[in-house]
């Protein structure tokens, strides 16, 4: 399919009304435009697959025309198999004509779609198409026939009993735009009976064509709501929190996000970042995602409850450049000196207590890890003894990024402030620290945690649009 033009939305949401929403979810919307959904049918139809089973299921024997006109069909050979039998066959109405046997539909054209959408309602599907007829004319002649048909009809979105969006068909009428003989006789008797009968006849036949459409666009909708796995982080599933919202020129669609873990248990939003979206104005044709700034936290608190955030640096996780022995703190607490003899080696334990806080400011996404730090030492024959304990907010930078159709995050280390919990050494001026650790977390730490991460945020299939090379904004939302 046409690859379309993309934006996904953060949206702050800490002073929005809380989420009308299932509990345990956060909220997705979609704005979808008219000419993404024409091309998403168009693009399907002329798939390999797809349209075999549009053409040749119209044309074959087990297919929708070859049920309503094949010789097993519902009209029991209408258009005649083989000369035998139906409407228009030996013994049927033009059988009666002199002459006149055998007609069969050989061809069907490629439907053209355009749609109108009805605001409040659904749609009006137009399907425009040409068949191409033969069968055996007066004296044993080739008889042929050009009929182009506009198909109208108009569809209502509903939901299943499952959830499951769908489209169904309210009314549905046929208009033949013109009968043509393309080669044959052309009889003045012959060809006003042709007209007629296949004026009378076609009509009621191929209004089941919109169904074998509408069958598309209905497979296109329920992949909105299938389970996307998340690796060993578990799984997520877009579920349609209300019926779709039918404006003049698009639909918007308006979902919930569930998190389950690795067992099953869904993953609640933290507290006060699960909110509705408000989609910004459209700044052009395409698809329009707008993820709640919940969804990021409750894929961040997922990966949390894991054990990804909780990790124990060593020397051997860190480059030379950066010091973690116990001469690089001597200079800045000498009363070190007193409790460890000489260079030992150092190690940190993070230990993240809660989950991740996301927020969103001034277009930019960043996350604060409230986190544990223990400093570490062993002296030889000892066990690792805990010099002291800090406190630390980490605050991370968010990048969002787009591909293999997923929400991707690079994570980044901003600053961090520290607070002295305890300590075995006395009193310390912990900011004297903030630049060390900081510099300890970002080459050992954040790699550790984007690694965990990488997975992404897959997104919902919206009629199979591609996303690939997507623009993804921050956008700062506040409603009171």
């Amino acid at each position: 399919p046409k690859m379309c033009k993309f934006w996904v939305f953060f949206l702050l949401c800490g002073l929005m009304t809380p989420s009308q929403g299932l509990g345990g979810s956060a909220s997705v919307s979609a704005r979808v435009d008219k000419d993404v959904l024409e091309s998403a049918i168009t693009g399907s139809l002329a798939n390999g697959n797809l349209l075999e089973g549009l053409l040749g299921g119209l044309l074959g024997v087990s297919g929708l025309v070859g049920g309503l006109l094949g010789g097993d069909g519902l009209v029991g050979g209408l258009l005649g198999n083989d000369g035998l039998g139906g409407l228009l066959g030996k013994n049927g109405l033009l059988g009666t004509i002199k002459g006149l046997t055998g007609l069969k539909i050989v061809n069907i054209t490629l439907p053209k779609i355009t749609l109108r959408f009805l605001p409040g309602i659904g749609l009006q599907l137009n399907i425009y198409t040409q068949l191409l007829i033969d069968g055996n004319g007066a004296v044993g002649g080739l008889l042929q026939l050009q009929v182009e048909a506009n198909i109208t009809a108009r569809v209502r979105l509903v939901q299943d009993k499952s959830g499951a969006l769908k489209l169904v068909v309210e009314d549905c009428k046929t208009l033949l735009e013109g009968i043509n003989i393309r080669a044959g006789p052309k009889v003045p008797l012959v060809e006003k009976a042709l007209k007629s009968v296949l004026g009378n006849v076609l009509p009621q036949l191929l209004c089941p064509v919109v169904d074998t459409v509408l069958g598309i666009v209905n497979s296109l909708l329920g992949s909105v709501t299938s389970v996307l796995p998340l690796g060993a982080l578990g799984d997520l599933q877009y579920t349609l929190s209300s019926l779709p919202i039918v404006g003049d020129k698009s639909i918007q669609l308006d979902l919930n996000l569930l998190l389950r873990d690795a067992e099953g248990n869904v993953v609640k939003p933290v507290r006060g970042q699960s909110s509705p979206v408000t989609l910004l104005p459209a700044a052009g044709r395409g698809v329009q995602l707008g993820l709640s700034q919940g969804v990021l936290g409750a894929v961040l608190g997922l990966a949390q409850r894991q054990g990804a955030f909780n990790l124990d640096i060593s020397s051997s996780a860190v480059p030379d450049s950066i010091s973690l022995s116990t001469s690089a703190l001597l200079s800045v607490f000498p009363q070190l000196a007193a409790v460890v003899p000489g260079s030992l080696p150092l190690a940190l334990r993070v230990r993240l207590a809660d989950a991740p806080q996301v927020s969103l400011r001034d277009g930019r996404a960043t996350a604060t890890l409230r986190a544990s730090v223990d400093v570490l030492t062993r002296r030889p024959g000892f066990p690792l003894q805990t010099l002291f304990t800090l406190d630390s907010d980490i605050d991370l930078n968010i990048t969002p990024s787009i591909s293999g159709g997923r929400l991707r995050t690079s994570l980044a280390i901003d600053r961090v402030k520290l607070r002295l919990a305890s300590s075995q050494i006395g009193s310390i001026n912990v900011s004297r620290l903030e630049g060390w650790v900081k510099d300890v977390l970002a080459a050992a730490y954040i790699p550790a945690i984007n690694s965990a991460v990488s997975m992404g945020i897959p997104l919902p299939n919206i009629l199979n649009a591609s996303f690939e090379n997507g623009r993804v904004d921050v956008a700062d939302v506040r409603l009171s």
